[in-house]
């Protein structure tokens, strides 16, 4: 793994699980409805589906379609600024993939395929959920770099050229930051001692060329060396792993971003 993700965009690499054997689909669909049930950031749907679903790889293909996400999510969190928006759906979109391949992995030893052409996304009011018609996974000794290059070269990459401009510093922080966050809310359901399994592979995965440099690790907490711009909308202020430590003036200043 040797590539950092972020735009300008490059072929995405396929999954090749060449030391991983396929996971049964009731087994794949077993382990996705279990996670669903931890919190919202888990969840995702399996089996027939009706016509308010679309594909993950169109929304990163049609700009009309998510700029007209980024819109919604501007009005419900009360940004002044469309990058505001558009940081923090990526934040909540890279959560959502996280959480559902960390906990796959760390708790069932499989990970469903998570490709854009294979999810699709159902989006209202700026609040998206996904869901698998046919879930497929793979189980093995190489789940965590499969893990890595499934989301990171297969999803946020083109989510984030798709949103651009937008700082790459600032949305390689967001990934970060949400595989830590998705890990420590796998720990906490799982009522582990820190650090727990999840928090152990997230570390690990922080060490990948495409998320190193984007957070400081302080025995059991971290902080990011961006910022998601967060404390931009109406009812904001600061997350537990800000670069900053007190709400920055909007007035005069330069982001950390």
């Amino acid at each position: 793994m040797s590539r950092r993700f972020g735009p300008p965009p490059e072929p995405i690499r396929e999954v090749s699980p060449t030391t991983a054997r396929r996971a049964s689909p009731p087994d794949t669909a077993d382990a996705l409805a279990g996670l669903s049930t931890i919190n919202e950031y888990f969840a995702v749907g399996t089996g027939p589906f009706d016509s308010d679903w679309r594909s993950v790889q169109q929304l990163y293909t049609d700009p009309a379609l998510i700029d007209g996400i980024v819109e919604r999510v501007q009005a419900r969190i009360g940004a002044a600024e469309p990058r505001v928006a558009a940081s923090i759906l990526f934040l909540g979109f890279a959560a959502r993939l996280w959480s559902i391949g960390l906990g796959a992995v760390v708790g069932h030893g499989l990970l469903p395929d998570l490709a854009a052409e294979r999810l699709l996304y159902r989006e209202t009011g700026g609040q998206i959920t996904l869901h698998i018609a046919d879930p497929v996974g793979w189980q093995g000794d190489d789940l965590e770099s499969m893990l890595a290059d499934n989301i990171l070269d297969g999803n946020l990459t083109p989510l984030g050229a798709a949103l651009q401009p937008i700082s790459r510093e600032l949305l390689r922080g967001n990934a970060a930051s949400a595989l830590l966050g998705a890990a420590r809310e796998y720990d906490r359901h799982r009522a582990t001692i820190s650090p727990g399994p999840g928090e152990q592979m997230a570390r690990r995965l922080c060490e990948d060329e495409r998320l190193s440099g984007t957070v400081s690790f302080n025995g059991h907490s971290h902080r990011r060396s961006s910022c998601c711009l967060y404390y931009r909308t109406s009812n904001g202020g600061l997350c537990g792993d800000c670069v900053f430590t007190h709400t920055p003036d909007t007035l005069g200043r330069k982001d950390a971003s």
